[in-house]
């Protein structure tokens, strides 16, 4: 569970555009999500958005889940990450490095081209190559560098992401204020969490 939550706020580490294939310091998206997963022999298929805030300079990531409720906050500076829900928030650590350019080991998979002649060209990344031990692949515009889709696959999950309406600058900073007192410590989160990002409230 905890994984996918990784795969949701991983995202804006390895978005990337401009000169360089660096993401700029401050950037906003809205985030379509689906995610597949066998459950007992069936197929089951859920949707759910988010609103994505990257903030480079305070080594900070938010991911606001307006249909769900909750809110998600990565601080890099701590090496944790905060769950909001309501009155709940809960706090696990978050071990991983924040990174905003392309890494020069990643593997180019392959290109192509949306909507044909004249389109938009994408090229296609593995994606553990940003991300190690993370499977999947990451696509972003060629030129231009903008993240357009990332798919990841972990146990019985295929979790995919599409890029829509990304903006430069942070509209609202306290997207990434949490709660004090501080959140309790290592909890079990996943109980909090399941309903949310797997039972959506459309489907």
């Amino acid at each position: 569970m905890l994984k996918f939550v990784a795969f949701a706020l991983l995202l804006a580490v390895v978005s990337v555009w401009g000169e360089g294939c660096c993401t700029p310091k401050q950037w906003e998206s809205f985030v379509g999500i689906e995610n597949t997963t066998a459950v007992e022999g069936m197929i089951k298929v859920t949707q759910s958005y988010a609103i994505e805030s990257y903030d480079f300079d305070k080594k900070k990531i938010a991911m606001v889940f307006p249909a769900g409720g909750f809110r998600l906050v990565q601080d890099y500076n701590k090496g944790m990450m905060y769950t909001i829900a309501g009155q709940y928030c809960f706090t696990t650590p978050w071990p991983y490095p924040m990174v905003n350019c392309v890494p020069d080991n990643a593997t180019l998979l392959y290109s192509y081209e949306m909507g044909g002649p004249d389109g938009l060209m994408v090229d296609q990344y593995n994606l553990e190559a940003f991300l190690p031990g993370f499977k999947g692949v990451f696509q972003l515009t060629n030129p231009g560098c903008v993240p357009v889709a990332q798919t990841q696959y972990f146990g019985s999950y295929v979790t995919m992401f599409g890029f829509t309406n990304i903006t430069t600058g942070i509209k609202d900073p306290s997207v990434f204020d949490v709660p004090s007192p501080p959140c309790p410590m290592d909890t079990d989160i996943d109980n909090v969490l399941k309903p949310l990002l797997f039972e959506p409230e459309y489907q």
